[in-house]
């Protein structure tokens, strides 16, 4: 429940800003919309404090410029004050775009609110969205009486046209915030300073009604007992607050500034004290311009003070002592484990010792940052680092070495590679038990290089764990798995499923010892999809069961999301929407207990692979549609999967020109006939693509050789799932006189051809409306 503050501070707000205020229990949302400096928070959080009854609950969100995702998931958390449920499915959601505001007005209609609420968003300005009107209309529509919503903001500049009208915004700009001469004059006697006629016209000329132009001004009157007239803000921050500071102070502030915000520990850090002297103390509790963040616990420096003090401090200190400064700020976010943030200062004074002794490695922070870009920052750093610093930190550059590799960073991951070989050659500055595990670590790195040869994985498998002796301590239970089809990664030679397939046990056996269980079942899963493509579904569903039993001893969340998926499209071909859901649900689930932004991405990955099965758009993520934010969500070696589905997005959309161009593209890549990596499944599916393009567009000589080259390719592995559940294809197959897939192997081999038409037309109904907890997915 709300308390009111025992402690007691003056606010004077003009008549007209009342007005707008006193309306805000009055609608289902309130926008707050003016510049820096009009006093937009001091205004929403004093009303509310004199306002409301002692029974109402108050809740704040404060932006602070996090990544857009961390936003999104800040503010789902402010929601979750409310309603639990309704929230975890807006997290599910991530940041809506136009395509996926309809699934936020339908989960908002669930919002469950008995007690008078108000959740406040302040500084939304700082939110990453293209569509931020469009979101807050849409926030407007929960339709419970008893919650009203506050979004504190600068002027926002509506990226889209499209926008959302409705009668549930209240909005108070800019211009309820600016006094006129009686208000200006009213603020001044609250100080006990009276006016005179002349001084209060040239203080409202000179201040045209800024509340922050005002209150400067009163500052520097109580202070020096005169005005300071015709000045621009900056003058006025300096005669009014900056010269009135001591030194240290001033030395406190010209610090602190280099962050965006800051904790009391990383303030005493900065002053390079273990505690804040009372001076600073004071400082930050009561002066105007500091503002404390109580549900973040921070402190935050207005704009207009802030832009003051980094002025002086890039033009008016010497560059060693900025250089101090910088440092001082890596080690305070250092402290708060913002490894990322800590690493671009120590990068500005080019420490790199710094930036490569900062443990990477723990928590996979690296993992739960992807979406920051962050990739191509250490890139820059392994281009920029000189090579004797990187060979001090062996395991450093082994973890940004498996980054690297997982994001493609191909000139990075070579250079480590070069560096890690010659320690391991030269054998020097290491002594031999850490020399050996270096050695295991690398091996270990660059065999998973190798991915999409499985022979070459267990044989580096092997060599690691004889170099180790042990587990790896840089690949645990915990990190990442990857990707949701093993399949699709590791069959690489038409003709050879069964071998791969052998393969996989033995390299499943060695990996797991060598990784405490990292991706238990993954070879059961690989059988599991073999079998689905050869349509023994029974055989399938069994192996499924036992890789979820394997892989759930081990909390290997991505293997069991892999089995769901193969679960999932079982139900689809028997039809059995019972199976379907439970599926569905049990991936939604396993995004519930686990807090990895990437666990929620493959689970958005499984839903599109389903949806466009299906037939149909409503589950496919956002960034799936659009191959640069496919990079950047996910690693690497799973690109070429969501390319496929890209691809038939394409298809599906009728975008014949640009389908072809990307499709060759990819095609050549799966080939790939110089490199290491050849991929079978996406060679089949992009080839099958290719074949109905050039047929819908009357080209059927060349339809034809595109689908014979996938079949040639699939047949002798009796890979039948992909051309079956394509529409049509039974006459596609005819025209080539192909009436049996099994033609190939024998008569009997293809059960497709007698199975149910994909898709099952029960389930194509039941999943047409967004259903339970699960229409978020884009």
């Amino acid at each position: 429940m709300r308390k009111k503050s025992d402690q007691q501070q003056m606010y004077y707000f003009s008549d007209k800003l009342k007005r707008q205020l006193v309306q805000i229990p009055h609608y289902p949302l309130t926008i707050v919309e003016a510049p820096s400096g009009f006093g937009k928070t001091t205004a929403v959080r004093e009303f509310l404090k004199e306002n409301l009854p002692q029974s109402a609950c108050e809740f704040w969100y404060t932006c602070l410029g996090e990544p857009t995702s961390m936003a999104w998931m800040g503010i789902c958390d402010l929601l979750s004050n409310v309603n639990d449920k309704v929230a975890d499915a807006l997290k599910k959601l991530k940041m809506p775009t136009l395509d996926t505001l309809y699934y936020m007005t339908t989960y908002l209609r669930d919002v469950h609110c008995q007690t008078e609420t108000y959740l406040i968003v302040d500084n939304y300005q700082l939110v990453d969205s293209d569509i931020p009107r469009e979101l807050i209309s849409v926030f407007s529509m929960h339709g419970n009486p008893n919650l009203h919503m506050i979004f504190i903001t600068q002027q926002l500049e509506a990226k889209q046209q499209i926008t959302i009208h409705n009668n549930h915004i209240h909005t108070i700009d800019a211009s309820s915030f600016f006094f006129d001469r009686e208000g200006t004059a009213s603020l001044f006697r609250m100080e006990g300073i009276r006016l005179t006629d002349d001084e209060l016209e040239k203080i409202f000329m000179s201040t045209e009604g800024w509340v922050s132009a005002i209150r400067l001004q009163i500052i520097n009157y109580i202070e020096t007992g005169s005005f300071t007239l015709n000045t621009d803000i900056e003058q006025l921050v300096e005669t009014a607050i900056w010269n009135k500071l001591t030194q240290e102070e001033e030395d406190f502030l010209l610090s602190v500034s280099v962050l965006d915000s800051f904790t009391v520990h990383q303030a005493a850090i900065m002053t390079g004290k273990e505690t804040l002297p009372e001076a600073i103390q004071h400082l930050l509790k009561y002066n105007d311009f500091i503002r404390y963040i109580p549900d973040q616990h921070l402190y935050s420096i207005h704009s207009i003070l802030r832009d003051y003090v980094l002025n002086r401090f890039h033009h008016h200190k010497p560059k060693e002592y900025q250089k101090q400064v910088i440092h001082k700020a890596g080690v305070a976010c250092a402290a708060m484990s913002q490894y990322y943030p800590a690493s671009k200062f120590f990068y500005k004074v080019r420490d790199f010792d710094a930036i490569l002794s900062l443990p990477f490695g723990r928590d996979n922070y690296l993992d739960r940052h992807k979406e920051n870009n962050q990739s191509e920052f250490i890139a820059t750093i392994i281009k920029e680092c000189p090579d004797e610093i990187l060979r001090k930190y062996p395991f450093t550059m082994i973890i940004f070495g498996h980054y690297a590799l997982m994001n493609g960073q191909t000139d990075a991951y070579l250079k480590l590679d070069k560096l890690l070989d010659s320690i391991v050659q030269n054998e020097a500055d290491f002594n031999q038990e850490e020399l050996q595990r270096i050695k295991g670590e690398y091996i270990l790195m660059t065999t998973l290089g190798d991915l999409n040869d499985i022979t070459k994985t267990t044989e580096g498998f092997k060599r690691a764990l004889e170099f180790l002796g042990k587990p790896s301590t840089l690949i645990r239970t915990n990190t990442l798995w990857m990707y949701n089809s093993v399949l699709n990664m590791h069959w690489r030679e038409s003709g050879e499923l069964e071998n791969e397939l052998r393969q996989a046990d033995i390299s499943a056996s060695i990996y797991c010892k060598l990784t405490q269980g990292h991706g238990s079942g993954f070879n059961i899963i690989m059988r599991a999809e073999a079998m689905l493509m050869r349509g023994e579904d029974d055989e399938a569903e069994i192996l499924c069961h036992k890789a979820l039993y394997e892989a759930r001893s081990y909390q290997q969340t991505g293997i069991c999301i892999s089995a769901e998926l193969v679960l999932s499209r079982i139900a689809i071909l028997r039809g059995d929407v019972g199976g379907y859901f439970a599926a569905i649900k049990n991936i939604q689930d396993y995004t519930k207990e686990n807090s990895n932004r990437y666990i929620l991405r493959m689970a958005e990955h499984c839903m599109s692979i389903i949806s466009l099965l299906l037939g149909i758009k409503d589950y496919v993520a956002p960034w799936l549609y659009d191959m640069e934010s496919i990079k950047r969500v996910l690693y690497a070696p799973v690109v070429p999967n969501a390319q496929m589905l890209y691809l038939k997005l394409l298809l599906m959309e009728k975008r014949y020109n640009e389908f072809y161009g990307i499709c060759q593209l990819a095609l050549d890549e799966s080939r790939n006939p110089s490199g290491n990596k050849k991929h079978m499944m996406q060679q089949v599916y992009q080839l099958i693509f290719l074949a109905i393009a050039k047929r819908n567009n009357g080209k059927h000589l060349e339809a034809q050789g595109h689908l014979r080259e996938a079949l040639n390719i699939a047949l002798p592995d009796q890979i039948y799932l992909p051309f079956a559940q394509q529409e049509g294809m039974e006459d596609f197959l005819l025209e080539l006189n192909i009436r049996s897939f099994g033609s190939v192997k024998s008569p009997n081999v293809s059960p497709y051809m007698e199975a149910p038409k994909i898709p099952a037309m029960p389930l194509v109904k039941a999943v047409q409306a967004p259903f339970g907890g699960g229409g978020g997915w884009g």
